[in-house]
């Protein structure tokens, strides 16, 4: 049942009759490949630290309280590291990644469009939703450099988010697709997609699963915002 948004329409069908149902095809990586094995450096490199503050405090009496404080601390920070990349791991092996269409290339600020999640099976969904999201950032000019001038960028502030899909899931078996379409609609003041002076504008619409593993993925999709000729 739909909790998010009161118009979405859901269908399973064959994953080999599955066509196209909106004109546009957004992409998504299914993961980050150099975050991923960063995360497992890092969990890792402090899992290393931690059996060493054990193995210190344990030769020295003099020390063992405060060796032993911060190995719990890093220990805790390892154990958090290690999770997110072994679930990041298992939703990269084991979940068949999601799809999105819509219905135009590019929105105009106040439109309103369609758009389609899909899920192939196999897998248990308990939860899935959507949320429209628009970031900025500043890029700045570094001084130059040797190698050439470089730039850097500023944190990213969340300038508007919408939820725009929330519903149960549930079985899919192998063969299965599950479909929701739902509308979207951009607000009139929005910013439109792209660079202005030092200012990088970019609307995405993020995926968010979960599954029975305690397991969950998250895709992010780029949405064009422009202005109407």
């Amino acid at each position: 049942m739909a909790q998010g948004n009161t118009e979405v329409e859901t269908a399973v069908v064959s994953s080999d009759e599955d066509q196209p149902t909106l004109p546009v095809r957004l992409e998504s990586p299914q993961t980050n490949g150099g975050r991923l094995a960063g995360t497992w450096f890092f969990g890792l490199l402090l899992s290393c630290i931690t059996y060493g503050c054990v193995v210190l405090g344990q030769n020295s009496a003099e020390m063992y309280y405060a060796v032993i404080a911060a190995a719990v601390v890093i220990g805790l920070l390892a154990a958090l590291l290690v999770w997110s990349a072994l679930q990041q791991t298992l939703a990269f092996l084991l979940i068949p990644a999601t799809t999105l269409e819509v219905e135009f290339e590019s929105v105009a600020p106040g439109a309103t469009m369609r758009f389609c999640v899909k899920q192939p099976g196999p897998i248990f969904l308990k939860s899935i939703r959507a949320n429209l999201i628009c970031i900025q950032r500043r890029e700045r000019k570094l001084p130059i450099q040797k190698e050439g001038r470089s730039r850097s960028r500023d944190p990213e502030r969340i300038l508007y988010q919408e939820n725009i899909l929330d519903t149960d899931g549930g079985w899919l078996f192998p063969g299965q697709t599950r479909q929701w379409i739902a509308p979207l609609t951009i607000p009139e003041d929005a910013q439109d997609s792209g660079k202005a002076d030092s200012q990088v504008t970019q609307w995405r619409i993020e995926v968010w699963g979960r599954t029975h593993m305690l397991v969950g993925f998250m895709r992010q999709y780029t949405l064009k915002v422009r202005q109407a000729d």
